[in-house]
C-alpha cells in the first residue's frame, strides 16, 4: 500500500508511529530513513511497488506533519498533508506487538456516527492520501462495513474537540474498541486546493454589545 518512514533525525516516539501506522495499513512497510534523500525514497517506494510513499516530520520531539506522495517515476508528486496536535500510540491505548497486515485487503476509511459534512470530506481526502476505499457510514456497524469490504482493517474518522481525529479498527484483533494509533488532525490540506482548518471553522462570535 504505502512505503512509511520519516524526517532525518527522528525522535523514538516517531519511529514507533511509524511502526504504528504499518500495522493498521495492509501490505505497507516502516523504512529506516537514515540519510536516503526524497529521490532515494521514490526509488525504493518504486521498487518495492508501493504507489504511495507517507513522511512523518519530527517537531520537539512529537510527529507534526504527514506528508503523502504519489509514487511514479515519470509524474511523482505531493498529493497532501496533514497538521496534527498530537498522537496516542497503541501502546498508549492498550495494544502491543500487533503484526503488520501482509496479506491483501483494502483498507477502507468511513466515518463516526453523526458528524458533520468536514468530517465526510475528511474521510474521502484521506481515503485518496492513503489509497484506501471511502465507505459512507450510514447506519452501519463498523464489523458490518468490514465485512462488507473483506477486509480487517478500517479507518474512522471522529470529533476531536480541536479538530477531527482519524483511529483505526483492526477486526482480527478485536472487534471490542479501536486499537489505535490515535491521529489528531488540526489542519489538512490536498494538493487540488482542498484544505480545512479546525480555526476557520470555529463559529466566529459576535461583537460585544455596547451598555
Amino acid at each position: 500500500m504505502m512505503l512509511i518512514t520519516t524526517s532525518h533525525r527522528p525522535t523514538r516516539r516517531t519511529r514507533s508511529f511509524g511502526h504504528d501506522l504499518e500495522r493498521v495499513f495492509p501490505g505497507s512497510l516502516y523504512l529506516t530513513r537514515g540519510k536516503k534523500t526524497l529521490q532515494d525514497l521514490l526509488m525504493e517506494a518504486y521498487d518495492r511497488n508501493y504507489e504511495r510513499l507517507l513522511i512523518i516530520n519530527v517537531w520537539k520531539g512529537n510527529p507534526l506533519k504527514m506528508t503523502f506522495i504519489r509514487v511514479d517515476p515519470e509524474d511523482w508528486g505531493y498529493l497532501g498533508y496533514l497538521y496534527l496536535h498530537g498522537i496516542k500510540l497503541q501502546r498508549e491505548i492498550g495494544f502491543r506487538n500487533l503484526r503488520p497486515i501482509r496479506e491483501e485487503m483494502p483498507f477502507v476509511v468511513t466515518t463516526a456516527k453523526r458528524v458533520g459534512v468536514d468530517h465526510m470530506a475528511f474521510a474521502r481526502a484521506f481515503a485518496e492520501l492513503t489509497g484506501g476505499k471511502f465507505v459512507p457510514r450510514g447506519k452501519g456497524s463498523i464489523e458490518t462495513i468490514a465485512g462488507k469490504n473483506n477486509t480487517d482493517v478500517v479507518g474512522v474518522v471522529e470529533n476531536y474537540p480541536r479538530g477531527m481525529a482519524v483511529n483505526f479498527y483492526r477486526l482480527d484483533v478485536t472487534r471490542e474498541r479501536a486499537v489505535g494509533p490515535l491521529v489528531l488532525v488540526k489542519i489538512w490540506i490536498m494538493e487540488d486546493g482542498r484544505r480545512w482548518d479546525y480555526k476557520e471553522a470555529l463559529p466566529r462570535r459576535s461583537g460585544r454589545s455596547k451598555a
